[in-house]
């Protein structure tokens, strides 16, 4: 492909289709599959082979983050316990390779690329303020900072911090493959980078090429098959929930990983790049590390869950009531941010389905067992109640972060901004 081709096709957003990343409904549809964990059956496997005609290869606060140490810990002490002869496998035909992985303890994890584990910009996209700071069209590799030159494609592409140890770590519980809608010779590229000896993805690469929609992903495009008990050990890495149709119970949604100024702009962020300001997320307590707490979580449950109750496990409930846990104990109220008199109804917003997705409670108005308000401005009527009434009064972004950290925010550092 011609260079200057490739560059256009994997500028920034090439597998980003018109969303801000902020509050939009959840709970998709999943074709009317069920995800509750279907009975199932224990096999002996001792050695011996499974026949299978349609065998085929192929921050703070309380919730969910706040108990992650301990969610871990819990989750090693049951899986040491658990014998690789008595692993739970779904009663309908399974893929010969599934059967193994989960034989291995093993599920399966679909990783998106821009703006998940990297971000990339042109260089002919860098701001003054990037260029003050180093980088340029003559910027070379900096592994140290996990910077690096895609001279081929007249572009920098930044690691997201903690992404070796978390692909590291993620490789032992799960069978990863990637899923961009970027060109091939760039998805190549990329993965090349984060993983130079293949022992991550190897040839498991899905590109702009292999999706059979192109501003839609598929699950069946990645393993020629969707049924549903494979979707039920599939878990998806995405900062773009909208090309997900249909598979979003699957998904944990990532906060996007925007270092560059170009991407910033393109998602409407009228604040200075991470590149501009010389900083960077934090490795321990920044996205991936969210991320890989919440995999553990999940792998772990997977496992224990369905050997103890007799069940073959769904990793989409796993993940449901994990997040429903993060809000669990709150009861939310809405001021000055859902729409009214334009015939919807409130529960039908994305902030109020958000909220509840994450275990809250929602209320119409204002009452003493309200305990937030989450406000568009800080001087409605309900905004006034709930300041002369000692509750928490919080900005819609209180939401948005416990669904990206999986855990209660600090109500303070979410304040209603506007006049009083």
């Amino acid at each position: 492909m011609d260079p200057s081709a490739a560059a256009a096709a994997a500028d920034d957003d090439d597998d980003y289709h018109a969303t801000t990343g902020g509050m939009e409904p959840r709970g998709e549809e999943d074709n009317g599959a069920s995800t509750r964990g279907v009975t199932g059956r224990l096999l002996a496997w001792r050695g011996e082979e499974e026949d299978d005609d349609d065998a085929e290869d192929s921050g703070g606060g309380s919730g969910a983050g706040a108990n992650a140490d301990e969610d871990d810990a819990a989750s090693a002490v049951s899986l040491d316990t658990i014998s690789n002869d008595s692993i739970l496998l779904p009663p309908e035909p399974t893929s010969a390779n599934l059967a193994s992985l989960l034989r291995a303890r093993k599920l399966i994890l679909v990783v998106d690329l821009d703006h998940t584990l990297i971000n990339s910009t042109r260089f002919a996209h860098l701001s003054d303020d990037e260029k003050a700071n180093g980088f340029t069209e003559r910027t070379g590799d900096d592994r140290s900072r996990g910077l690096f030159r895609m001279g081929l494609f007249r572009m920098i592409t930044k690691l997201r911090p903690f992404v070796h140890e978390f692909l590291r770590e993620a490789s032992a519980m799960f069978e990863m493959h990637v899923y961009t809608l970027g060109n091939r010779n760039y998805a190549t590229a990329v993965a090349k980078l984060l993983d130079p000896d293949g022992a991550y993805f190897g040839e498991r690469i899905i590109s702009s090429g292999e999706s059979s929609q192109p501003d839609r992903k598929s699950l069946g495009d990645v393993f020629g098959w969707a049924p549903e008990m494979e979707r039920a050990a599939v878990v998806i890495l995405d900062d773009t929930a909208e090309v997900w149709k249909g598979y979003r119970d699957n998904l944990i949604e990532m906060e996007r990983y925007l270092y560059f100024a170009s991407s910033r702009g393109k998602f409407g962020i009228a604040v200075r790049s991470l590149a501009e300001r010389n900083r960077d997320e934090s490795e321990r307590e920044g996205a991936l590390a969210v991320a890989l707490r919440v995999l553990r979580r999940v792998h772990g449950e997977f496992f224990s869950g369905s050997v103890c109750s007799g069940s073959f496990a769904d990793v989409r409930e796993v993940i449901r009531q994990a997040r429903r846990e993060v809000l669990r104990g709150c009861t939310v109220a809405f001021t000055g941010v859902i729409p009214s008199g334009d015939g919807g109804r409130a529960s039908d917003h994305p902030v109020w389905r958000r909220a509840e997705q994450l275990g809250a409670t929602c209320a119409d108005d204002v009452g003493e067992g309200v305990t937030h308000f989450v406000a568009g401005k800080p001087v409605t009527r309900k905004a006034l109640w709930a300041q002369t009434h000692g509750k928490f009064l919080v900005d819609t972004e209180w939401i948005n972060a416990a669904h990206f950290r999986w855990s209660k925010p600090e109500e303070r550092m979410y304040p209603v901004k506007g006049e009083h």
